[in-house]
């Protein structure tokens, strides 16, 4: 069910309000603050039948209302427009430094400053992955006790030390056989080859070895996630500045999904195959850690690289302005990388 142009009105006046305050909002306030020429009275129905409607909510200690996740994405999707020529926000892009350094790691780390900086909120930006290295050599030596120490070595120079306990006492030169095996059958195959030929030769393998053969495929896994998509995050500390996460539990809970960038990099990543800026409001984020916040993502492109980019702040946010910041710093990484790769500066 589509909304009035009544309803519509009054349901951008709460939630602009909310936004700009963090206070309940009452008909009292927008007769005052807003050109409805409507009653108190009339307002209040028309805010119950938004309610009703899953848009608005209120706290139980007060007649105002809040909106809800839903009627924060009908906000955006219907009540807000934002232009490409950020007029909104251009004094502050004139102050921002501009993105300059020469490392393509410190630049992206700059670009989460960036936005973090422009958003008031916390910036992530995710490097495109290294291309997959290749296999290269592998070694297993005997330390002490049952104890041996994987040495996983790729062709980009990506080194991996795994300590394994095995169940009983393995000869070194059992070992270097083994070695020397697996370097003739996995020699220059990318990782992801070599995982599955260990599968396979983990499938034949019934003893001896198997331990081996099982750690050796959980380092192949190990290195290609660790050298894979890089978060740099910008600003992480801003966003404990709203209300929202003065309780303790929100912190902690934010705090665990910032340590954990795979998660990160999951969730920004559903945004790579589509175009233009994306919103995830509170509860429609997948990780339960992130529900308390509102992503605002998009991709950087130069060639056939594609990385994303985003903001992290709290439900209640300047939606307008943060998508202006996220869009001009996506096109404006996309720009940067796009000359240096036409210069032939190489990643």
């Amino acid at each position: 069910m589509d909304l009035n142009e009544r309803a519509k009105k009054v349901l951008q006046a709460v939630i602009d309000n909310y936004i700009q305050t963090g206070a309940p909002v009452g008909s009292a306030v927008l007769a005052r603050s807003y050109d409805f020429s409507l009653s108190s009275a009339t307002l209040r129905n028309i805010m119950a039948d938004l309610e009703e409607l899953g848009y608005l909510t209120h706290p139980h200690t007060s007649a105002g209302r809040v909106p809800t996740d839903k009627g924060y994405r009908y906000y955006i999707d219907a009540l807000i427009s934002v232009e490409h020529d950020t007029a909104g926000i251009s004094r502050q892009m004139e102050q921002a430094a501009v993105l300059q350094s020469g490392e393509i790691g410190q630049l992206m780390e700059e670009a989460s400053h960036f936005l973090a900086k422009l958003s008031h909120h916390t910036g992530v930006v995710v490097a495109p992955a290294e291309p997959e290295g290749r296999y290269k050599h592998i070694e297993f030596v005997r330390l002490r006790g049952n104890q041996v120490l994987i040495i996983f070595v790729t062709n980009t120079g990506a080194v991996l030390n795994k300590l394994v306990e095995m169940d009983e006492t393995v000869p070194q030169h059992e070992l270097n056989a083994f070695s020397s095996y697996l370097d003739e059958e996995l020699e220059q195959h990318s990782l992801s080859e070599v995982r599955q030929r260990l599968v396979e030769r983990l499938r034949e393998e019934k003893a001896g070895f198997f331990r081996l053969l099982e750690q050796t495929h959980r380092a192949s896994q190990e290195v290609r996630e660790r050298d894979s998509d890089k978060v740099y995050i910008g600003g992480a500390s801003q966003i404990f500045d709203s209300p929202e996460f003065a309780d303790i539990e929100k912190m902690r809970s934010l705090f665990r999904a910032f340590e954990d960038r795979y998660k990160l990099v999951k969730l920004l990543d559903k945004t790579s195959a589509a175009e233009g800026i994306k919103v995830f409001i509170g509860s429609e984020n997948p990780f339960f850690e992130m529900q308390g916040c509102s992503l605002v993502v998009g991709n950087y492109q130069a060639g056939n690289v594609v990385g994303t980019l985003g903001v992290i702040g709290p439900v209640r946010m300047q939606y307008r302005q943060v998508i202006q910041v996220v869009d001009y710093t996506s096109r404006l990484l996309s720009r940067i990388l796009d000359e240096r790769l036409k210069k032939g500066i190489e990643r």
